[in-house]
């Protein structure tokens, strides 16, 4: 049957019909357009920005317990070395947890070779300097200032501006990753727009 020989309903219903499938269609690829949007802003949140976080979080931890490390050294009266002692336990133990939670992170599928590469630079700096800081609070707990002093100097300063570093570089690493993949979501929205 010919489209010219075919009543005005006919005609009406294949029409309508047409846009029905052609919106139908329109809309499966707006969902599938959200659900590709809404996993990569996922992957974002839980993969390189809840890294980002906790290798600060690791950072601040690491600044927490040196500095508390160091006032032990300093401090004279017995309220403030309780103080100053309860506050390296503290901060030792969140490195320990954040970089913990940093390593399993960075065990996920799909995480880059760098990620996993830095994160555990950050884990083998951490394993040797966290003895050492250790070491000066048991010595300034002793009472052996003038030896904590001198190791804070020779061993504790090269160790912490190590993990200072390996925390900017993976911090910078993170910056510059986050800028990219926000790039490739933007590309990737332009395509899907077009």
């Amino acid at each position: 049957m010919a489209f010219n020989n075919m009543t005005v309903r006919a005609k009406l219903t294949i029409a309508f019909g047409g846009l029905a499938l052609l919106i139908f269609l329109v809309s499966g690829f707006a969902v599938k357009a959200l659900g590709d949007v809404d996993a990569q802003f996922g992957n974002y949140v839980s993969g390189i920005n809840a890294r980002t976080k906790l290798a600060a979080e690791v950072r601040t931890a690491v600044d927490s317990r040196a500095i508390a490390a160091r006032n032990l050294v300093i401090v004279t009266k017995p309220e403030d070395i309780a103080m100053e002692n309860a506050a390296v336990i503290k901060a030792h133990e969140e490195v320990t947890s954040k970089l913990a939670e940093l390593k399993e992170l960075a065990q996920a599928p799909g995480v880059s070779a760098e990620t996993r590469r830095q994160s555990s630079e950050m884990e083998r700096i951490e394993q040797a300097y966290a003895p050492v800081t250790l070491g000066v609070v048991e010595l300034a707990l002793k009472g052996n200032r003038e030896e904590a002093s001198a190791r804070i100097a020779n061993e504790c300063r090269p160790l912490l501006a190590a993990l200072v570093k390996a925390a900017n570089d993976y911090a910078q690493f993170s910056k510059t990753r986050s800028a990219k993949m926000i790039e490739e979501a933007e590309a990737s929205y332009l395509a899907q727009r077009t």
